[in-house]
């Protein structure tokens, strides 16, 4: 294990689901990474991914540092939009 060092390797990241979104926001709003530390989704300073556990039924802005196809395809089928923001 320690002939090889991944840590400097690996990417830290958030994972935001899908269902977690569908409950703690209302149609129509905006998703950011301040939103979701707000709304205690998100606790680190770490890029925030959001991922395709669950269902979305709201159009919401989602404005995060990555999304998982599945993800961003359930989201724009509710009318929503993914936009994708720099760390």
């Amino acid at each position: 294990k320690k002939s090889m060092p991944f840590e400097k390797f690996r990417t830290r990241t958030q994972p935001v689901n899908l269902a977690d979104l569908e409950s703690r926001f209302d149609a129509g709003d905006e998703v950011t990474p301040e939103s979701l530390r707000e709304k205690g989704l998100a606790k680190r300073s770490d890029p925030v991914k959001v991922l395709a556990r669950g269902e979305i039924s709201k159009k919401l802005t989602v404005r995060a540092h990555g999304f998982s196809a599945a993800a961003k395809e359930r989201i724009e089928a509710a009318g929503g939009t993914c936009e994708v923001i720099d760390a």
